[in-house]
């Protein structure tokens, strides 16, 4: 038992040192790289697609966002894809197309999710070089769709994605923590991995994809959780480059109750895991990928997983330091067979620790503190929500618990 602890205090300290440290670059190359941003004068012909689902009440918004957008009517072609709703969603998307050309209605007889809606779109509708993909919540900047098609650059770029802020970060302590994520995620780790060329993750909004590269790994996989996580390691597979583009703004709002921040979250997470499962083994073993990139999409696959690191490096270092030895082998000075067994128990929960462990830990804990600090300065954000940052602990334990909870699910399913 002791040496089995030992070893996994050990893998603890170094999967919490490889997160901390993949951070760590991150927030450096965030600052100190310089943007890739190259913009082309080639004008794409884009297929914009909006796959929806009982969208009557933010289909007018985005709708009204896509009337401004500055690029060429000519060239754009955006359909609106009913995913099988039961609302006045559809009633809102018929009126809206109706009234202008090259604007088009795809009724679907049933809901099959966004990766089936976005699938049936493209094979009925052949328009277009190039994808946009726009969710019905989000409210792109006039420039946004030309920002994007403007980084197709090279001939291997497969995919663009844009900024995806967030309208509401102060509605609520649930969506000024939401906001959080959202900063550090697209401020620091999508523009860091961006100037590194790791392949920056697609975020299934305010997108723009080459057909072409779409084709090749046969579209999104219908019934997947995260289309978007799973898009990313396809197109990284089979050879395109992903490029992110934070110039290029979108914005949407996030969850302001608990119960509507657990549902994304968990959902999120079992999506991570499914996606992982698929396609890690394929990624650590294809030659034809960097070692760099392979090591940073099976990172990226894993998902909130570093959470349950985190949850494992202080339960062994709490085990050191709590007072369990001293407790037991107090007991175990009264004599007995029980008190032996106290004693022996309590030496084998504080073998596990590594003497780094407490020491990554600690930046573990830390450096997150000091990504949100950065994202707020990068974007530029009130005051306000910088008062907010004490919430990062207490929703620190919150992503842990829907981490254990979406791993309790994904046995439970698969038994």
């Amino acid at each position: 038992m002791r040496r089995g602890g030992q070893i996994a205090g050990s893998v603890t300290a170094v999967l919490l040192f490889i997160f901390t440290l993949r951070r760590w670059l991150f927030l450096l190359a965030a600052f100190t790289r310089p943007d890739r941003f190259q913009e082309t004068c080639q004008v794409w012909p884009i297929l914009l697609l909006v796959p929806f689902y009982n969208e009557e009440d933010n289909l007018p918004g985005l709708l009204a966002h896509l009337d401004g957008l500055d690029y060429p009517a000519e060239y754009l072609t955006i359909v609106l894809v009913d995913d099988g709703s039961v609302d006045g969603g559809p009633d809102v998307a018929r009126r809206w197309v109706d009234k202008r050309p090259s604007r088009h209605l795809l009724t679907l007889p049933q809901n099959e999710g966004k990766a089936a809606a976005l699938n049936a779109a493209l094979s009925r509708f052949s328009q277009g070089d190039l994808v946009a993909v726009y969710d019905a919540d989000e409210r792109p900047s006039p420039d946004a769709l030309r920002l994007l098609a403007a980084c197709f650059t090279g001939e291997r770029v497969g995919a663009v994605n844009g900024r995806r802020a967030v309208s509401n970060p102060l509605d609520s302590w649930i969506a000024s923590y939401a906001a959080f994520e959202n900063l550090v995620h697209e401020q620091i780790t999508m523009r860091g991995k961006d100037r590194l060329g790791l392949a920056p993750a697609l975020l299934g909004s305010n997108c723009v994809y080459r057909r072409a590269a779409l084709e090749q790994v046969g579209g999104f996989r219908p019934g997947a959780l995260l289309e978007d996580t799973e898009i990313t390691l396809k197109l990284a597979q089979a050879g395109w480059e992903t490029r992110y583009v934070s110039a290029a703004v979108s914005r949407h709002a996030v969850p302001r109750t608990l119960s509507g921040y657990w549902r994304q979250r968990l959902r999120w997470s079992r999506g991570f895991q499914d996606a992982a499962c698929r396609h890690t083994t394929d990624i650590l073993r294809d030659g034809r990928l960097s070692l760099p990139l392979r090591l940073e999409l099976t990172l990226f696959s894993f998902g909130y997983l570093d959470r349950l690191f985190l949850l494992s490096g202080l339960f062994f270092v709490m085990c050191d330091t709590c007072g369990v030895r001293r407790i037991a082998a107090a007991r175990g000075q009264r004599g007995g067979t029980a008190g032996k067994g106290a004693v022996a128990f309590a030496r084998d929960c504080a073998a596990p620790s590594h003497p780094l462990l407490p020491y990554t830990l600690a930046a573990s804990l830390l450096t997150p503190l000091l990504q949100t600090g950065a994202a707020l300065y990068l974007a530029r954000m009130p005051s306000a929500l910088w008062q907010r940052i004490v919430l990062l602990p207490f929703f620190l334990g919150l992503d842990i618990l829907i981490t254990l909870v979406s791993f309790w699910q994904k046995r439970l399913f698969e038994r």
